[in-house]
């Protein structure tokens, strides 16, 4: 719940339907004051000829940032993060692309994750940091600023946190900035440390004004599906083969699942469903996901005994013919994204059933 509220006033898209396929640009400046003001100030920034460090700890907030970036500032703004190599021999290495970003002239946006540029990363030529997502610790914080404060900085630097406020309730923004502000006064003590935020520090009993009232849950699009997280989409997956007419489904656990993920039954028949989603829709699928629920067959017959069970696959993209050939020696059903979308067609769902399915299992 924390990490949803920590969200939302960054990306106000629903929960679970935030992946990376980015809506118009005007459409999603309306909704998300933050995106509105990074893009003012950046275009600001521009102006001076100057450079900027955006940092953000979530990956696909990372795409979403660069994506729109590009659209409003024809800028192609880099991104650094724990996927990036550190080894010098790469040529797309950490150090030489901050070094490609220090010696290019003029204004420049880099997009880094906190918790990937630590001690030795020194990006002088930028002078506006921008804390565009806060960590749970303010010591990780100054850690990522002091990036931009080194030996060798010649302007003034310019911090920014940017929080979204409401006139009539305290929004999460304001409270987790009075928290993270109160952890790095602590730390001026040295008898004190700064670490982490918990459950604990947090007062979430008003998290919305009183009289607002509980939004409608409206019925998911195709391009909902399509946005969503993996778990979502498992418990979407779900819902669906139960409207088929399975009489009981259950997702399966998070981890040690044997690469079945979801679980259909009605008497001594049943499905065995590995889900793969994807933000690249134009990705093919190679055989991965039929080596997985055939695998998985195996450990489901000794727990289900008598069941016959079909295996299936269900993707938001399509196969490769490699992933065709082995679903036929398999006998393993694949249903790909247009599949799918007949199916979607066929059955209503709601955000609400998919939340339902995934914390109450039904």
């Amino acid at each position: 719940m924390l990490q949803y509220l920590r969200l939302i006033c960054t990306d106000p898209r629903p929960y679970g339907l935030s992946g990376f396929r980015p809506e118009p640009l005007a459409n999603y400046r309306a909704k998300a004051p933050k995106m509105d003001w990074l893009l003012k100030t950046l275009n600001a920034i521009r102006g001076k000829g100057e450079k900027a460090l955006v940092f953000c700890e979530f990956r696909e907030m990372q795409l979403l940032i660069r994506h729109y970036i590009q659209e409003e500032l024809g800028y192609a703004a880099d991104i650094i993060n724990g996927d990036t190599s550190a080894s010098s021999a790469n040529d797309q290495s950490r150090q030489k692309r901050i070094r490609w970003f220090q010696e290019r002239p003029g204004f420049g946006v880099i997009i880094l994750s906190p918790l990937a540029v630590g001690f030795g990363v020194n990006i002088q030529a930028a002078n506006h940091v921008i804390h565009y997502t806060r960590t749970w610790n303010p010591a990780k914080e100054d850690q990522a600023t002091d990036r931009a404060y080194r030996i060798g900085q010649e302007k003034d630097v310019y911090v920014y946190c940017p929080v979204v406020s409401a006139d009539d309730f305290k929004t999460f923004d304001v409270r987790l900035n009075e928290l993270l502000e109160y952890k790095r006064g602590l730390a001026e003590d040295m008898l004190n440390g700064s670490g982490d935020l918990g459950a604990g520090d947090f007062d979430i009993g008003q998290v919305a004004p009183p009289e607002s009232p509980k939004p409608e849950s409206r019925l998911l699009s195709f391009d909902d599906v399509l946005t969503m997280q993996p778990r979502y989409f498992e418990a979407y997956v779900a819902i669906v083969w139960g409207r088929k007419g399975y009489s009981s489904v259950a997702l399966t656990p998070a981890s040690g699942d044997d690469g079945i993920d979801v679980v259909a039954l009605t008497g001594a028949e049943g499905e065995l469903i590995q889900c793969k989603t994807s933000q690249r829709s134009d990705r093919e699928l190679s055989w991965e996901a039929i080596k997985d629920v055939v695998t998985g067959a195996a450990s489901y017959a000794l727990r289900y005994p008598g069941v016959r069970f079909k295996k299936v696959c269900v993707a938001t993209q399509i196969f490769n013919e490699g992933a065709h050939r082995h679903a036929r020696l398999n006998d393993v059903e694949l249903v790909d994204s247009a599949r799918l979308a007949d199916l979607h067609q066929q059955h209503d769902v709601t955000l609400d059933d998919v939340e339902r399915m995934l914390w109450h299992g039904s």
